[in-house]
């Protein structure tokens, strides 16, 4: 009997699994003989966040001209580059626009399927490089392109689909890997890839408690998987989050419902809610107690960020062993932040400022020479507000009810008054001082996390001021299109929704959760009905999947441990991976032999974990699936 032909198991189809067929597609050459198992539960290609049979009220947070799925010229991937169309290019095409030669190239060679056309042709219509496309029009985008890499394959590759989740990996005593699905069947591989995207780790004790007390409580996770039809359609209803998971719950609770925006001239928000009487009033909690802010309107991309000084800062650093993050970068971040504003202050409003943007910017150098920018910005505020009649804070983001306090009612007017003042400066696009410096903030997310990866910065600057800077970053940053700040504004004026307040506790009282906040003097709102509106990041120190269960039990993963100032070592939620292979490194410290996982879980060691890859931007996400690929085919030829 001949000896089957080497196999590669890719576990997990969303976008990473996808990159890594064409990246495979990419290498392999003609003749070589491979199987290769692509296993999902999900829609392949799709995965859950994507799929393409989902309601058409939830957007991509990404606009439609910053993201593709295709290496470009001048990357640094190593396998041959296949140039594509991005996200919007594809759109283009499929209403017969031209598009660059290359792209339509491989549209012509590969044309999607004419359903996709038809299913969302209203959509694809109105589309422009700056939408918020849904995310089921992405969907057919990244399936597409999963048809492509598939086709791609050479004849003597054989492809084998299994709609099913891995819930178990052994090794065999041939060197191999068992890969047991959920339907019963096993695959046999030489190499495997995990690309596991969302994987929600175990319960807290917190949320154990919750999950005990028999109430409707909507568990952290993928709005689409969140059983959003348990939440009533009257009375309220607590809800725990002001990012991205609320504005989706928000949104399927009333677009979903049969609720209608309708544009409104009069109105703050510019737009009237039509209730359609199934929805309930939502009383709206988190840590800051403040919704993400919407992204500025710039009627195109947004622009590119100076980062003058953090630039400088970056590459002096190039090399360097240990970072303080609060003493070396944190500086240079927010000099860039505040010349950013006061640069554009001057520009559109020369009346406001007293010097010229060299006098702010000489200010700002000499401040961060004498190590005048620390955590307290008070110092920084009152120099530049001296030469200033519009002054400027970071301050008001970092805590933006601070000093607020009073009745639910009292703090919903203030919020709303605020979120209006929100939605006025994201109208100003590039015109807005204030959204000028939020963006350079939110700017200096990516390259302040590469500089530090590989745990270079020290722990406790990690969870200080890192930590503090990435959570502005992506309040400011990542909130939404600013058509849902001001649907939620609609919302707030409609009378369907308030706010409780920072800091919020919850706890289970006389057959009600009971939610205060200090924001509202302890006053407690209660509510049978509980909604997390967020996802949690995966966490190998609550193992629940079983498949990570049977990994780690076989030894073949360990948690990356971030080490302290003092040579502590701390496990962090992330399992070690070997970050030039992606291999995973094992129990006893050595590089798995067949066994590889690439992104979102590695968040705790690798940066930018979470981004799509950008058109023009050498993404990193593309990098890594290209790494893995060569991985695991040179590990199964052997």
């Amino acid at each position: 009997m001949s000896n089957p032909s080497p196999a590669i198991a890719i576990v997990g189809l969303g976008p990473r699994g996808i990159s890594v067929v064409e990246r495979l597609a990419a290498l392999i050459e003609p003749g070589t003989e491979l199987t290769l198992h692509l296993i999902d539960e999900a829609q392949h290609g799709a995965g859950r966040v994507w799929d393409t049979t989902q309601t058409r009220t939830l957007c991509m947070n990404t606009l439609s001209a910053a993201v593709t799925l295709f290496t470009e010229p001048g990357s640094s991937v190593q396998a041959p580059v296949l140039e594509g169309p991005i996200l919007h290019d594809w759109i283009r095409h499929l209403r017969g626009e031209e598009i660059n030669p290359a792209a339509a190239a491989l549209l012509q060679a590969h044309p999607p399927a004419p359903e996709v056309a038809e299913a969302f042709a209203g959509e694809i219509a109105v589309t422009r490089p700056e939408s918020n496309p849904s995310r089921a029009l992405y969907g057919a985008y990244l399936r597409w392109v999963l048809d492509v890499a598939v086709a791609r394959l050479p004849e003597s590759v054989k492809v084998i689909a299994h709609h099913s989740r891995a819930v178990d990996l052994q090794e065999t005593d041939t060197g191999r890997d068992r890969i047991t699905l959920a339907d019963g069947a096993t695959v046999i591989a030489d190499a495997t890839v995990l690309a596991l995207g969302w994987h929600q780790p175990g319960p807290t004790h917190e949320e154990n408690l919750l999950a005990e007390s028999g109430l409707t409580w909507i568990r952290p996770g993928n709005p689409l998987e969140q059983p959003v039809e348990q939440i009533p359609e009257s009375g309220t209803v607590l809800v725990r989050g002001l990012g991205m998971g609320f504005f989706d719950v928000m949104a399927l609770l009333t677009f979903d419902r049969g609720g209608q925006f309708h544009e409104d001239a009069a109105a703050r928000s510019g737009l009237r809610y039509e209730a359609s009487g199934r929805e309930p009033h939502l009383v709206v909690t988190s840590h800051r107690g403040y919704p993400y802010l919407p992204k500025s309107e710039y009627h195109s991309l947004p622009p590119a960020a100076e980062l003058r000084r953090l630039k400088a800062v970056i590459a002096q650093l190039q090399g360097a062993g240990r970072i303080n993050f609060d003493t070396q970068v944190w500086p240079a971040v927010i000099a860039d932040a505040y010349e950013a504003y006061y640069a554009t202050l001057a520009r559109v409003r020369p009346g406001a400022v007293d010097l010229p943007v060299t006098g702010f910017a000489e200010l700002l150098d000499a401040l961060v020479a004498a190590g005048g920018i620390t955590g307290d910005l008070r110092g920084v505020d009152k120099l530049l507000a001296a030469h200033s009649r519009e002054p400027f804070s970071l301050r008001t983001w970092l805590e933006p009810l601070a000093g607020v306090t009073g009745t639910r009612a009292e703090l919903t007017a203030h919020i709303a008054d605020r979120m209006a003042g929100d939605i006025h400066e994201a109208t100003l696009g590039p015109d807005s001082p204030a959204k000028a410096a939020l963006w350079s903030i939110s700017a200096s997310r990516k390259p302040t996390a590469i500089l530090g990866a590989q745990d270079r910065y020290t722990f406790e600057s990690r969870r200080n001021l890192h930590a503090t800077m990435m959570s502005l970053g992506q309040m400011v940053g990542s909130g939404p299109p600013l058509f849902r700040t001001r649907q939620l504004l609609a919302l707030v004026d409609a009378g369907l929704v308030s706010f409780l307040g920072a800091n919020p506790k919850i706890r289970v009282a006389g057959g009600e959760f009971v939610a205060t906040s200090p924001t509202t003097n302890k006053t407690e709102v209660r509510s049978p009905v509980l909604v997390d509106a967020w996802m949690h990041s995966p966490d190998v120190r609550r193992r629940v999947d079983p498949l990570a269960v049977s990994i780690a039990g076989a030894g073949r993963s360990r948690a990356y441990h971030l080490s302290t100032s003092d040579g502590q070592s701390i496990a962090s939620g992330s399992p070690e991976v070997d970050p030039e292979t992606r291999l995973l490194i094992r129990a006893d410290g050595s590089p798995d032999p067949r066994l590889s996982l690439i992104g979102i879980p590695t968040w705790g060691q690798l940066p930018d974990t979470t981004i799509s890859p950008m058109p023009g931007t050498d993404a990193l996400m593309l990098q890594e699936t290209d790494a893995a690929a060569r991985t695991a085919l040179a590990t199964a030829l052997g």
